[in-house]
């Protein structure tokens, strides 16, 4: 298998958020680095080994979810592919969106990925969990909207109605 296919195995892989479908192409000594600093955010720095990476990857979910995550592979040399990657992250704790580019560079060896080297704006990543952890520290967190229950399936009528909101006679309703 070229190693265009394993990468791109890869990103199919990432997109639905299955690590370890993701990790099932990768090496047990995989490298994954995060190249900013560590201090930066939690998920920064190198992890190695398919343990690290599963960890770091659990993590960046925890964290975010993945609004945009558009990636296209720009380059294949050898075992080297270089992917471009189009992001907008959902920090799941504050509702605070950090949006950007970042490239990565896959090594494969022997049909597997080896290494994983991703550049991002460090500056902007910075910035972002910066303003993340002020609002954690400030108690500025967002409430996900709870979700009306929905209806069983095969049964007549539209969704049911949450039981936590009462129902006023002047509500008015959609139909």
């Amino acid at each position: 298998m070229s190693p265009r296919v394993v990468v791109e195995q890869v990103i199919r892989s990432w997109s639905t958020q299955d690590v370890e479908s993701t990790l099932a192409h990768c090496s047990d000594d995989v490298v994954y680095s995060v190249n900013i600093a560590a201090e930066a955010a939690p998920f920064a720095g190198t992890s190695e080994g398919k343990d690290a990476v599963r960890a770091a990857l659990h993590l960046m979910l925890e964290m975010f979810d993945y609004l945009k995550f558009d990636q296209v592979v720009v380059g294949v040399a050898g075992d080297v592919v270089r992917v471009q990657t189009q992001f907008k992250l959902h920090h799941r704790r504050t509702g605070s969106n950090l949006e950007g580019s970042m490239r990565s560079v896959f090594t494969v060896r022997n049909g597997l990925v080896a290494r994983c080297e991703e550049y991002l704006d460090e500056s902007l990543v910075e910035a972002f969990m910066r303003l993340v952890r002020q609002r954690e520290a400030e108690n500025i967190i967002f409430v996900p909207p709870s979700l009306p229950a929905r209806a069983p399936k095969g049964s007549a009528g539209g969704p049911a109605r949450p039981t936590s909101v009462p129902e006023t006679p002047d509500e008015k309703h959609c139909e």
